[in-house]
């Protein structure tokens, strides 16, 4: 069995970038990608890349990109035995826009495929997930199938990535029920009901996780880098300059190397490092995953 085991949506990611500042309402001339994304299997990419020993449990549809989206995670050795492929269903696609400063504007995501991972569909699988050491969901996930998770692995650390506003607040009700979570900002307040303007407010929210259970907290503060908080232990890691190619999924690579911690024993201090310094490795690429993320880059930032 994998020491973790990821639990979310694997989809074809197109992004596009403006040459100049994005204009609303026009063509703006720049380029588009096309790559594997999808939060679970960006997550479970990464930790593959940094030496982790990860599988997956995820849904495809019946087509070339979706196929090649699992033999990717097969050949970086990820245990792909619990991706299954749906016949006469096309894979989940997620499209962004980023603006002049390589951030996100607006997205549309495509992901009623992963619908079908379902409390029966958890329990195919459930020897693999209970064998694991952690297990990573991501609120693409319906309510109904987090709060089933968090039931069947309640003896199972498990670490949560609210994906965005919208669906951080199914996973409110059971947010406890989480030894680690990472949220943005806005996905704190979503979760927490506390407002946060301010960095008491932020100490604040994140004395709220921890009164509800959670062992682990890391709240993202965008370029100002990240707000860590166990129940003996607080502080602030902020970030090095650098210019970022793209900030695409440097969400995920820290969730990766917060996973990798947890299964490592490491404190809450030092996965904060370690994760900052995989979302730094991450956003130099204009990729969603940087190809050449790994343990050796990561120690040599650290």
């Amino acid at each position: 069995m994998a020491d973790i085991t990821v639990i979310g949506g694997i989809n074809i990611d197109i992004e596009g970038s403006p040459f100049n500042k994005l204009r609303r309402e026009d063509s703006n001339p720049g380029r588009i990608s096309l790559s594997y994304g999808g939060v679970g299997r960006n997550i479970t990419e990464n930790i593959a890349r940094i030496g982790g020993d990860v599988a997956m449990v995820s849904v495809i549809g019946e087509d070339q990109m979706g196929r090649g989206a699992k033999e990717e995670l097969q050949e970086l050795g990820v245990d792909v035995s619990g991706v299954e492929i749906l016949a006469g269903r096309n894979s989940a696609m997620y499209l962004s826009i980023l603006n002049e400063d390589k951030d996100m504007e607006l997205a549309i995501s495509d992901m009623d495929i992963v619908n079908v991972i379902t409390p029966r569909f958890l329990d195919k699988h459930r020897e693999l997930l209970l064998g694991s050491k952690a297990v990573a969901l991501d609120t693409n996930l319906s309510e109904e199938t987090l709060e089933y998770a968090a039931d069947i692995l309640e003896k199972t650390p498990l670490f949560l990535d609210p994906v965005s506003v919208t669906k951080a607040v199914k996973a409110r009700k059971i947010i406890g029920k989480f030894e680690c979570i990472k949220p943005n900002v806005m996905e704190a307040e979503a979760l927490s009901g506390l407002k946060i303007t301010s960095e008491e407010e932020l100490r604040a929210a994140g004395g709220w996780f921890i009164q509800q259970g959670v062992k682990k907290v890391f709240i993202t503060l965008n370029k100002e880098g990240v707000y860590y908080r166990s129940p003996d232990r607080e502080g602030f890691i902020r970030p090095k300059d650098i210019s970022p190619v793209s900030a695409t999924g440097a969400g995920d690579s820290f969730s990766a190397a917060i996973l990798i911690g947890m299964v490592r024993g490491l404190d809450i201090e030092e996965i904060a490092k370690i994760g900052m310094a995989a979302a730094q490795v991450t956003m130099e690429s204009p990729g969603a995953v940087n190809k050449a993320i790994s343990k050796a880059e990561i120690e040599r930032r650290f």
